[in-house]
């Protein structure tokens, strides 16, 4: 059984930031990040491989599409494959739909399709466990937290260590289908299109500041650690 360990307890190994500006595909999404600091995610893998008991813990505000839902399927997928890592369990605490009522209301008659909010949590919910199913095989938890959520923590942790990616916004957040036939399609649809590569618009990089999207990545031994 794993100890939860206070963040007083644990060391910093690594810390560095990205500033992701290029559009990317799913299947490229986690491996173009990656590819701009290889030798510190070499390192992780170094660190964690093998490890089958893993937690992955996902705090988010951003998904809110079916496309988002995916991504975050695929994302979870790709992190296990580049850290070679087995996760022991998923969980997602995400945000409700934001105006759900209005979203509902709106989404009368009309179908949702792949960059369009759904019109309701529970929906959303429902096709992200459907993503995780079809992409990793596996249920996950997802809880939804009513209260605002102020981190946006993607949290893998092993017996020693923690690793920490935070994207700026949430995981999610600025990305697009950038295929107008996919963008088109419902959600069942959608799911179909799970093993290729679909292009994916980073709006940021597109937008007036052009800053792209921002992620801090932090890496943590715990106090029963062994020094590296």
């Amino acid at each position: 059984m794993t100890t939860n360990i206070a963040p007083n307890h644990q060391k910093a190994i690594l810390t560095f930031n990205v500033f992701f500006r290029e559009d990317t595909t799913t299947q490229s999404f986690l491996p173009s990040i990656v590819s701009k600091d290889p030798n510190n995610w070499a390192f992780f893998r170094s660190v964690l491989v093998g490890q089958k008991d893993c937690k992955l813990t996902i705090v988010d505000k951003s998904i809110e599409t079916p496309f988002h839902c995916l991504l975050a399927a695929l994302f979870c997928k790709q992190l296990e494959e580049e850290l070679r890592v087995g996760m022991g369990s998923i969980t997602l605490i995400l945000s409700p739909l934001h105006k759900e009522h209005v979203l509902r209301k709106e989404h009368t008659g009309k179908d949702v399709s792949a960059n369009i909010p759904f019109d309701t949590t529970d929906h959303r919910n429902a096709f992200l466990q459907e993503c995780f199913a079809k992409v990793t095989h596996r249920k996950v938890k997802i809880a939804t937290k009513r209260n605002p959520i102020l981190c946006r923590d993607i949290k893998i942790s092993s017996r020693d260590y923690v690793l920490f990616l935070r994207f700026e916004g949430g995981i999610a957040n600025g990305w697009q289908v950038d295929d107008s036939y996919v963008a088109s399609l419902a959600p069942k649809e959608l799911l179909s299109f799970a093993s290729s590569n679909v292009k994916c618009k980073n709006i940021f990089t597109h937008g007036y500041s052009q800053n792209g999207v921002f992620i801090n990545v932090d890496f943590l031994t715990k106090y029963h650690a062994h020094n590296l």
